[in-house]
């Protein structure tokens, strides 16, 4: 299965759901924002998004977490 089946069929599952339309890629950024939210440490969720390094995650992801870092 492709990249562009998997967003199909994504965008076919929340139409049938009655969902508004939700980007697939928008699942990665919730995911990782709850991650970071329930206090996961910065390094698991770089591992688990597949950055390069922590500091990437870290700029993505601390303006939209306030105060994450004070969950270490």
């Amino acid at each position: 299965m492709y990249a562009a089946d998997v967003t199909s069929r994504f965008g076919d599952l929340t139409a049938e759901a009655g969902s508004p339309p939700i980007p697939l890629h928008d699942l990665r950024h919730g995911a990782a924002t709850l991650a970071l939210t329930a206090g996961v440490d910065l390094k698991v969720v770089q591992e688990m998004l597949g950055h390069s390094s922590s500091v990437l995650t870290r700029d993505t992801y601390t303006s939209v977490v306030p105060n994450w870092h004070e969950k270490l």
